[in-house]
């Protein structure tokens, strides 16, 4: 898979904010807008949004992370389960 992935584009195309993508990502919100910006994502990150572009493929995107109020660290513990 090509590690250019449109963030801003799949952020929209699945209708979460920023900060929702953040929370996803275990980053704040200003890193999502460096990212859509041109910033690459790497290592972990770039993980999980590569499992997100899967996702979004299928309609799915909301499985993943469908609880806010949890705290990154255990949505990146049930997605890896």
């Amino acid at each position: 898979m090509d590690d250019a992935i449109d963030i801003k584009e799949l952020r929209d195309r699945i209708g979460w904010s920023q900060d929702r993508l953040a929370s996803f990502l275990c980053v704040d919100r200003s890193s999502v807008s460096h990212m859509e910006n041109g910033r690459p994502a790497r290592g972990p990150v770039l993980r999980l949004l590569r499992m997100l572009v899967e996702a979004a493929k299928t309609g799915d995107a909301d499985e993943l992370f469908p609880d806010l109020s949890s705290p990154c660290a255990q949505a990146a513990v049930e997605i890896t389960a």
